[in-house]
């Protein structure tokens, strides 16, 4: 994906005369022979305003169109940065990019720094420096490192009012005291925190490309604004923090019960439940607050399924509100809808090797490719991580990518990420991350997972096309039954 704005100039420039324009300015105290630790402001007004040239008299490169990015978090203790950090990089490492969190105890050292240098010189493009930074010092530092290296910088300044910083003191001396219980954390951290203030000085505009967020849990709080803001991957970190950051979360993920497709072996179409499939339907109601269910089973909060009968009807006997999303449908087979693997190799050999060679960057005939996927159920993520105790079910090639997002997978491997029939997935955070929890709920099934075969030339045999199809039945399961009876 394309980091930068479509004038690869602007920023590098921009961020060079910031880091060189004061370097006998020491209005803020600080040292001016320390050209590291120069004052970084413009003089005589507004904000400089640089497309496609020079500034006059700089001998400093214009960033490369694909110029990594480094983003230099602010703020003092205990304003919600560290979760944040985390969760752009994740929300980014998703989309394809390659971003990794640098954690310091405050500021961006010289260490710091080569190791950013050597994650980019190895092929990746984001790298988040979770610290403080208080001072137009310590970013100083950051900013002449990128404009000597010709790297593109954004800085993320946060801030939040007195009763998040208390819910945020709260839950992260909770977490810390499950680690060590010798420490008295809520003492550390406030400590900390009234130590640093005095120090802290406010991002200003002139800095360079600017987010300021004013973190709270509740949405009529939390505010973003941003100032110099371009290009697709910095507007992506915009996006995401944008919502605010809910601190304990659970989700419910499941397929929908065995489909009689499923049981035939063929793909997308509208088909409904097998019998087996009902009786998953009546498992997972009694797992989830429904009939038979014990007084103390979890309740979600509100239900998501996609508009197709199977998951509409797998939930139907779970209480709470719902809605079906066209976003949680299947992904499009196309020209292969409701056909077997067996029938696609025998139509259209091609096309079913085609996809064994690249199955997350193949699209069907008139259909869907697992990338199409990824971008169309971005918007349910991101509804999710603004919500908590939410049941979503769905279906296999939907969940892989959901399901790529809490596991941190590269997006290369999303189509082989096994989402069992009759299995509930439950997700919770945890610090920074996310635990799943697999939970079978033991009602027979057909095995729907299918490996990448050895063997993905357009000239291979029928048999070496087919080696790692499924099992599946001929006939649908209550027509076997209604015959033995």
């Amino acid at each position: 994906m394309n980091c930068c704005p479509p004038e690869p100039s602007v920023l590098c420039v921009a961020a060079a005369a910031v880091a060189a324009a004061s370097a006998n300015d020491d209005e803020d105290g600080d040292n001016g022979d320390d050209d590291k630790c120069t004052s970084a402001r413009l003089r005589d007004g507004p904000t400089m305003v640089v497309t496609g040239a020079m500034v006059p008299g700089s001998t400093v490169k214009p960033c490369p169109l694909r110029a990594p990015l480094v983003v230099t978090v602010v703020g003092l203790p205990c304003r919600g940065k560290s979760l944040a950090s985390h969760k752009v990089a994740r929300n980014l490492s998703w989309r394809g990019e390659s971003a990794k969190v640098f954690t310091v105890d405050q500021n961006a050292t010289s260490e710091t720094l080569r190791e950013i240098s050597l994650f980019f010189k190895e092929g990746h493009n984001v790298a988040i420096i979770d610290g403080m930074h208080l001072t137009r010092a310590s970013r100083q530092a950051v900013a002449s490192f990128c404009a000597d290296s010709v790297f593109h910088q954004l800085l993320i300044e946060f801030t939040c009012n007195e009763k998040c910083l208390e819910e945020n003191i709260a839950d992260t001396v909770r977490f810390y005291h499950k680690l060590d219980q010798s420490t008295d954390w809520d003492c550390r951290f406030r400590e900390s925190n009234d130590r640093h203030t005095p120090t802290f000085e406010p991002c200003a505009p002139t800095e360079g490309p600017l987010i300021t967020v004013n973190n709270s849990e509740d949405p009529m709080f939390h505010s973003v604004t941003a100032r110099g803001v371009r290009g697709s991957t910095q507007t992506a970190i915009l996006g995401v923090l944008a919502s605010p950051v809910i601190r304990q979360q659970t989700f419910y993920f499941s397929r929908h019960g065995e489909s009689e497709y499923n049981v035939l072996g063929r793909i997308g179409g509208d088909a409904d439940l097998s019998p087996r499939g009902m009786k998953y339907a009546e498992r997972l109601a009694r797992q989830l607050g429904g009939p038979g269910s014990a007084p103390d089973s979890p309740r979600p909060k509100v239900i998501w399924t996609s508009e197709l009968r199977r998951t509409i009807h797998t939930v139907q006997n779970i209480p709470g509100p719902r809605a079906a999303i066209k976003d949680l449908n299947e992904i499009n087979a196309g020209i292969c809808e409701g056909l077997t693997y067996e029938e696609i190799q025998e139509r259209f050999p091609q096309e079913f090797a085609w996809r064994d060679q690249d199955k997350f960057k193949y699209r069907y005939p008139h259909g869907e490719s697992y990338l199409d996927l990824l971008q169309r159920v971005d918007s349910v993520v991101q509804a999710l991580l603004t919500n908590t105790d939410v049941l979503v079910v769905s279906h296999q090639a939907v969940l892989r990518c959901i399901m790529a997002y809490f596991k941190g997978i590269k997006p290369d491997d999303v189509p082989y990420i096994n989402v069992p029939l009759h299995t509930l997935l439950i997700v919770r955070s945890y610090g920074y991350d996310f635990v799943v929890e697999t939970v079978p709920l033991k009602v027979e099934c057909v095995d729907t997972y299918r490996i990448q075969p050895k063997n993905c030339s357009t000239t291979r045999t029928a048999a070496d096309a087919l080696t790692t199809v499924p099992a599946h039945f001929d006939t649908p399961l209550s027509q076997q039954m209604s015959t033995i009876s």
